[in-house]
């Protein structure tokens, strides 16, 4: 056969040959190993994709649609309070959850000045058997997440802001913000707000009173005038009276601390022999930052009158009871005799007087007392005066 004729013949039989031919032996027995694994997990993800999309349907009921944000409402909280089996088969979680927040009649903010005792106080009102305050939820911050068209035509934004703060609470008791210091999740910490055999992070049957401890900052936010308006936008939302607590301390006082940690030397001054801090101009911005936050909250009084309680800070250590008895009556839940022994246990030292840490000068003190003159709630302090 003439040459030409064979490579031609050649070609043609190479055109021919099969898959099998191109892949030489061992990418074959590698594939054929590889392929079932495939399969195998093809038909894992596929599995896993219906589960999913049960679960999701399933929830589709108990769950609160924001423009920003799902809320799901959790059942057992609710179904611990309902005691009765038959009424809780009839209605769902949803449903369930919605009348327990249509059972609450007070609707609390706290306003006040940073480093006065409210971490305490709140924490104490959280272990109330009928009261959910979760520590420094930052409502005002946060108010645009249930101000959305959505929520206000399904007139669901108090149920969402409700659900909200109950599960911040109920977080907070579980991972350390409020617990025991040897049973935190998050390690040791200095000092424990947890109140022993009560309700911090949850309530009995049902909850009476709910809001927000973010006091500082609040009375800074609303220290603008028009930041105001954010109060009515609350009670517009909450549909149920609101009510303050203000907590106060001894200006002098609230003044060096503010200014000792702005110049983070708080635990420098606490060595004994340590010399005071002398820092005229930081001391004069931190007298400025306090009284705006004043001022703010005398507003706040003028408008709302009864609804704000003024507590001094240092009454929660040295007369718990009386104390505890006029935050309750406030809010109008009980006072338990049990309720009052369990969160004086949490209670020692005494008040901290933080205004001989720092160099006053006699400009200071005088344009501060002039400055107490004028708000209602200042006017029993004084430079001389200590906590008894």
């Amino acid at each position: 056969m003439h040459y030409a004729d064979q490579v031609r013949k050649d070609e043609k039989r190479n055109s021919n040959t099969g898959f099998e031919d191109s892949i030489n032996p061992l990418t074959m027995r590698i594939f054929a190993k590889i392929l079932p694994l495939l399969v195998g997990v093809f038909l894992i993800a596929l599995l896993s994709l219906n589960f999913v999309f049960k679960v999701r349907k399933g929830l589709t009921e108990i769950a609160v649609f924001s423009d920003s944000q799902r809320f799901v409402l959790r059942p057992p909280a609710i179904e611990a309070s309902m005691e009765n089996d038959e009424e809780r088969d009839s209605l769902s979680i949803a449903k369930k959850m919605f009348r327990l927040y249509d059972e609450v009649e007070t609707f609390v903010l706290f306003i006040g000045y940073p480093r006065s005792q409210h971490s305490l106080i709140g924490a104490i009102l959280d272990a109330h058997p009928e009261v959910v305050i979760p520590h420094e939820y930052d409502l005002l911050k946060n108010l645009y997440r249930f101000e959305s068209r959505r929520a206000a035509n399904k007139n669901i934004q108090k149920y969402m802001l409700f659900n909200e703060l109950r599960q911040t609470s109920e977080t907070q008791a579980l991972f350390g913000i409020r617990a025991n210091r040897n049973n935190s999740l998050l390690g040791q910490r200095e000092y424990t707000y947890n109140v022993p055999g009560q309700w911090q992070g949850g309530f009995d049957k049902k909850i009476k009173v709910i809001g927000d401890k973010k006091g500082g900052t609040t009375s800074m936010l609303l220290a603008n005038p028009k930041n105001m308006e954010s109060l009515e936008k609350i009670g517009q939302i909450v549909q149920i009276p609101m009510k303050f607590i203000h907590v106060t301390r001894n200006p002098f006082d609230n003044i060096a601390t503010i200014m000792l940690r702005r110049k983070s030397s708080r635990e420098k001054v606490r060595a004994d022999g340590a010399e005071k801090v002398n820092e005229t101009n930081a001391l004069n911005s931190s007298i400025n930052f306090y009284f705006r936050m004043a001022f703010a909250n005398q507003r706040i009084k003028e408008r709302y009158g009864d609804a704000v309680l003024d507590i001094p800070g240092h009454e929660m250590v040295l007369r718990p009871a009386e104390t505890l008895h006029k935050l309750c009556d406030h809010l109008r839940v009980t006072c338990s005799d049990d309720f009052i022994k369990k969160c004086s246990s949490i209670l020692y030292g005494s008040p901290s007087v933080t205004r001989n840490l720092v160099v006053w000068t006699k400009e200071q003190k005088a344009r501060v007392t002039k400055m107490m003159e004028t708000v209602s709630f200042l006017k029993d302090y004084s430079f001389d005066k200590y906590p008894e």
